[in-house]
């Protein structure tokens, strides 16, 4: 019995045991099942987050406690649904910055990718961890300026497929990695070290893709791609590479490569020596923005027939176009041959791609005749640029009314004449219509409107032809108008309602021509946000609408030469983002809003000519220091600078210039109202970085008194301060010494007294100076520029002592050189 009992108790343990050792299993299988974040992945976590995080103004890192059991929950967290582990961290834009100390993350053994763009991350990567599991590496928009000395990283993460370093500020270094990576992006840095390129190129083992654009690489190209048998895309665009491309790197690269860019460089050399022999894989080569020249075109591009886009604008080719070679090109999608010297017609062959072509620009050459009929066929063509050639005929009739696809037409600065072709409106998926500087009669057209229902036009650009006639309410029918440029016509009446109703309406341009009426109020209340209103050199009458406060987004206002009255809206402050306002030559009266000091990006303001009154404000420099540039950049201007003295009105005139040839403008009426006038024409650029000022101020002609505030004197950006022609009373403030980029300074026909101050003896950038008519006293001062201005800009100042001192030196320089001439070494008075 006992032995029984003890074989009962026997067989009893072992169950229980043997149970045991299920519970455990059963137990093992269930925590394997859950999370593995004990408290490791928390704690690596958290070790990354002390050693690399230094602020993190968004609060994003904000749900990362140590109290957590798992990270996965945390903002930038993404687990494995099958372990739990930790395998990716997205701080995209989180705003964090820090010196990044990556070898924190590498025991995590599951994290594969790694998002960190756009942040302030700093450092150079370097560890000393023998292994990680990172495959995908995004490092770009940070702040990582150190040279690249990451060997051991990069090497030890032995399935990093993916490292983007772009858009940081690395200037050179060493990058070694292993056969596992395929995609490599170091654009947008400062890398000037062609070394680093070099090698990269002789050791490119499986990469795909190897992007180098936008950095400060300079010197010969003298690296072939013989070892780079899988790259698909080289991007070397926008750096300062140089010489001729080396035979070898052409045909070397070829085999695999899909997508060569080497635009934006100084290359040089024919394209007639380029062998595309081996370029089956090939379909975009950009080779724009260049020197290249060519004395025709290589027979072996004909060997691309996976060519889609061919990119050699902006070098300097002068030959007629192959279209017998680029037509057997059957797939191209986009040929650019834009800002070159081709010559002769468009040949007809060049039609026999249309099958595939959605975008033509040869704009910019010398090309004449028309566009050949076969063209007809190109029923995908989807932009269509032949602007600035000497392109004539009725092919926009025969032709272009044709293509039913396109968006996007530019013929401008061509020798088109008749009425602008009813035809065109066919062309109902048209979004920019430009005919500007053409010889077009007839009506402005609004049939592009009424024939075409729900009309996708957002661009009219006429300027700088002979159409007349008055401004088509029709137009109103284009819901989806932006911008309408009507000037350098012959078009009278007023704006109609319709236009400026308009809820798309951007940009209205309609200056020299004879146009009339009033601006109504309402504007950017019933209609669109106006960015442009550009009517100068019109005969407009009435006051400046209230609702102009309302337009936030103008950059840009010129109302001058026309016969508005009334005063300046007390809320122009309103405008925060107007930077140039010209509204000289009317009938304005009132004071100068002293709010006008709130347009924190005004860097241009003409008010000449006008019946002004009041003092200058001093809030005219309130934004001194403060303005950032960027705003009105990029804007085609003519600047006619008058240069006639006391016979002229203001400084000169800013007028918008896109669409306008240059002839037209020099015999425009306003250049020829002051007997001296210089035209400069260009594309806007700030003249400062940062903390800029304004840089043109003219009040002259008008009965504005009171003193110059002293302040005026820290506008160090200031070009142009015209205040000629008032009743300012006071001294010359000594603090316009601070104006140190002011070239023209007309203080002239004023009521001023006292010194002029020897401060201005240090403005080096002088150029005219005018203080004429005032009632100023004492000696001139003998420093800088200021003894070189003719007499004639101090005269009419009684008690100016250094006058009469002034020509006697003159007259001693003069008579000293020419007694020097004749050997004599002493003058004698």
């Amino acid at each position: 019995m006992k032995n029984n009992q003890r074989v009962i108790k026997k067989a009893a343990f072992l169950t229980v045991v043997l149970m045991g050792f299920c519970f455990m299993g059963l137990t093992a299988r269930n925590l394997s099942s859950k999370p593995q974040n004990d408290g490791g992945e928390v704690g690596s976590l958290l070790a990354f987050k002390k050693s690399s995080i230094e602020t993190d103004p968004k609060g994003f890192l904000g749900n990362w406690l140590p109290s957590s059991s798992s990270p996965c929950s945390w903002n930038g967290v993404s687990c494995s649904a099958d372990d739990g582990r930790v395998t990716k961290l997205d701080f995209t834009n989180a705003g964090i910055s820090g010196h990044l100390r990556i070898s924190d993350l590498m025991a995590l053994t599951s994290l594969t990718t790694l998002l960190f763009s756009g942040n302030s991350f700093y450092g150079n990567l370097s560890s000393s961890a023998k292994s990680c599991s990172f495959e995908f590496l995004d490092l770009s928009l940070n702040s990582f300026s150190e040279p690249l000395a990451a060997d051991s990283l990069f090497i030890s993460c032995s399935g990093l497929a993916y490292l983007n370093f772009s858009h940081n500020s690395i200037s050179g270094g060493s990058l070694k990695f292993g056969p596992s990576l395929a995609q490599l992006d170091l654009s947008g840095n400062k890398i000037s070290d062609l070394g680093l390129l070099s090698s990269l190129l002789s050791n490119c083992q499986n990469l795909n893709l190897l992007n180098l654009s936008s950095n400060k690489l300079a010197g010969k190209l003298e690296t072939t791609l013989s070892s780079c048998k899988s790259l698909w895309v080289l991007d070397l665009s926008n750096n300062h590479l140089s010489g001729e491309i080396p035979p070898a790197f052409m045909t070397n690269s070829m085999a695999s490569l899909k997508n060569l860019d080497l635009s934006s460089n100084n290359f040089s050399g024919n394209l007639l020596s380029f062998d595309f022999n081996v370029c089956s894989n090939l379909t975009t080569l950009n080779l724009s923005h260049n020197g290249f020249f060519a004395t025709g075109f290589p027979a072996s591009l004909t060997s691309c027939q996976s060519l889609e886009t061919l990119h050699i604008s902006h070098n300097s080719i002068q030959l007629k176009i192959p279209g017998g070679l680029l037509g057997k090109m059957k797939n191209l999608r986009q040929l650019v041959l834009a800002h070159n010297e081709f010559f002769g017609g468009i040949p007809e062959e060049l039609g026999e791609i249309c099958g595939t072509l959605e975008e033509l620009d040869l704009s910019v050459n010398q090309l004449t005749g028309g566009l050949p009929s076969n063209f007809v066929s190109c029923s995908s063509l989807l932009s269509l640029k032949l602007g600035n050639n000497q392109l004539s005929g009725s092919f926009l009739d025969t032709v272009v009314s044709s293509l039913t696809s396109l968006k996007y037409l530019s013929v401008a600065f061509n020798n088109i004449t008749g009425p602008v072709p009813r035809s065109l409106t066919k062309c109902t998926q048209l979004q920019v219509l430009d005919l500007s500087s053409n010889t077009l009669t007839g009506n402005v057209p609004f049939e592009f409107c009424s024939r075409t229902p729900d009309s996708v036009l957002e661009k009219m650009l006429l300027a700088n032809n002979y159409l007349s006639g008055s401004v088509p309410a029709e137009l109103g029918l284009c819901k989806k108008l932006r911008t309408i440029d009507l000037s350098f016509n012959n078009l009278n009446g007023s704006i109609p309602q319709e236009i400026w109703n308009l809820p798309e309406i951007s940009d209205v341009v309609m200056w020299a021509n004879n146009l009339t009426g009033e601006i109504p109020e309402g504007i950017c209340i019933n209609g669109g946000n106006l960015q442009t209103l550009i009517l100068n050199n019109n005969f407009i009458t009435g006051s400046l609408p209230r609702s102009i406060v309302n337009c936030t987004n103008l950059i840009w206002v010129s109302l001058s030469s026309n016969r508005i009255s009334g005063g300046i809206p007390s809320d122009i402050g309103n405008l925060v983002n107007l930077a140039i306002l010209q509204l000289g030559n009317n009938s304005l009266s009132g004071a100068i809003p002293s709010g006008i000091g709130k347009c924190r990006s005004l860097i241009w303001l003409d008010l000449n000519s006008n019946e002004l009154t009041g003092s200058l404000p001093t809030e005219l420099a309130a934004q001194t220091g403060l303005i950032v540039p960027g705003v009105v950049s990029g804007k085609q201007f003519a600047f006619v600078r008058n240069e006639g003295g006391t016979e002229c009105r203001g400084a000169g005139g800013l007028v918008e210039f896109e669409g306008i040839r240059a002839d037209r403008l020099a015999n425009f009426p306003m250049v020829h109202s002051c007997p001296s006038t210089r035209i400069y024409s260009g594309v806007t650029v700030y003249t400062f970085a940062g903390n800029g000022s304004m840089i043109y101020l003219d009040l002259s002609y008008n009965h504005l008194s009171g003193t110059i505030p002293e302040n005026l004197g820290s506008m160090s950006f200031l070009q142009v301060l015209n205040l000629g022609h008032n009743n300012i009373t006071g001294e010359i403030p000594f603090s316009f010494g601070g104006l140190k980029s002011v070239g023209v300074l007309d203080l002239s026909h004023n009521k001023l007294q006292g010194f002029i101050p020897g401060s201005l003896g240090g403005l080096s950038f002088l150029s005219d100076l005018d203080v004429s008519n005032n009632n100023l006293s004492g000696p001139i001062p003998s420093g800088g520029q200021l003894t070189t201005f003719p007499a004639s800009r101090y005269e009419n100042n009684s008690g100016l002592l250094g006058f009469l001192c002034l020509l006697v030196a003159l007259h001693m320089a003069i008579v000293h050189h020419a007694l020097r001439a004749e050997g004599r070494s002493k003058v004698w008075l």
